[in-house]
């Protein structure tokens, strides 16, 4: 099984409900897989090995993903904090490739043959704006390879992770109820697209029938005021960002009524912030 069935099966099932971005102007399920399909066909037109991506959250990343999937190309996110000549070795790895990236960021990266340079805002632009087109059939693609995440690279160059559609669809499906997000539900996600949290996210909330609202860059202001805006029910923090978000609610009055789970990892949480969160969030 690949990774965009999980997109095509939710669409299938409950092709209005939002997915992907606010609650005024984001994307339903059938404009999801339209937009994505799309991109698909431009992606196999371009016949690269890989697309990449480098740059901050946004409804052009799971769009880019589920488009890689569904035009056999592995998705290879890359990682921004990296130091430009870090980054370009990676780039170069990757090529040939389309590399999706902010446009803010292209002029770090170096000619390689092989790599088309595509800037966000153009990607957007065609794929993300304008009337909702009619999906493109594709045919299957054979590649199982769904994404190459690179590793830090702490004990030496960073390794690209192997993560094939097949083990991801089956990790999905055997840890998410199908639909069994309520139609209000909605998770911020501030992960980085180069973390295997980011990948996750895309894949069970399209799964689970939940939208997804992305933080570019996290601030805890811009979170907290995120969270109430767009009635925010999951979110998965780590340790020093709960603390900071906790620092605004007591200052703001916030009290985020709508949350009902909030997850956390990356490093131990100190008791006396979960002490702190239980006292200060709603119940569940």
């Amino acid at each position: 099984m690949r990774t965009p069935l999980l997109l095509d099966i939710a669409a299938d099932a409950c092709f209005d409900r939002m997915a992907v971005g606010g609650r005024a102007d984001g994307l339903d399920f059938a404009a999801y897989r339209a937009r994505a399909s799309r991109a698909a066909a431009w992606l196999t037109a371009k016949g690269k090995a890989n697309t990449a991506f480098l740059g901050m959250n946004g409804d052009a990343l799971p769009v880019l993903l589920f488009a890689s999937g569904m035009a056999g190309t592995p998705f290879v996110p890359l990682n921004y904090r990296l130091a430009d000549v870090d980054l370009n070795k990676l780039v170069a790895r990757t090529a040939p490739a389309v590399l999706v990236a902010d446009d803010d960021m292209l002029a770090r990266i170096a000619p390689v043959d092989g790599l088309e340079l595509v800037a966000r805002s153009d990607f957007e632009t065609e794929f993300l704006q304008g009337d909702v087109p009619e999906p493109v059939l594709l045919d299957e693609a054979e590649n199982d390879i769904a994404v190459l995440l690179f590793t830090s690279g702490t004990t030496g160059e960073p390794k690209a992770a192997v993560l094939r559609h097949g083990n991801l669809t089956s990790y999905v499906m055997s840890t998410v109820e199908f639909l069994g997000a309520d139609e209000d539900e909605a998770a911020l996600v501030s992960v980085p697209s180069y973390h295997i949290a980011g990948i996750s996210a895309i894949l069970t909330a399209a799964y689970g029938g939940r939208r997804i609202v992305y933080l570019p860059a996290f601030t805890a202001e811009e979170w907290v005021a995120t969270a109430a805006r767009e009635g925010i029910t999951h979110a998965m923090v780590v340790p020093t960002m709960l603390g900071r978000i906790l620092d605004v609610m007591a200052a703001t009055g916030e009290t985020l009524p709508a949350l009902r789970a909030l997850s956390y990892g990356g490093g131990k949480m100190p008791e006396p912030v979960i002490a702190r969160a239980l006292g200060m969030l709603p119940p569940p």
